[in-house]
């Protein structure tokens, strides 16, 4: 069976805008992301999620492959029945 996870982590932020001063660059920092989707593996180096999964194909669509090393916390989340 496969998890359904919440994934939050620090990324890259590419910034292009106006010119910056060398000074202002040093303040800015890395910043915090979340997705929740399906855990479909996770080793040493990496976690990989999809965001959407076909159980009778076992196909799989939006994928993100996060770095290990950036992983602040990964939540499994639970059903809810009523």
């Amino acid at each position: 069976m496969i998890k359904i996870v919440k994934v939050k982590w620090s990324d890259a932020q590419r910034i292009e805008t106006s010119l910056w001063d060398e000074e202002e660059i040093k303040e800015i920092e890395p910043i915090e992301c979340e997705i929740v989707g399906f855990l479909i593996c996770e080793d040493k180096k990496k976690v990989t999620i999809a965001q959407e999964r076909w159980n009778d194909v076992k196909q799989i669509k939006y994928i993100h492959i996060i770095p290990k090393c950036s992983i602040i916390k990964i939540s499994e989340l639970k059903e809810n029945k009523k």
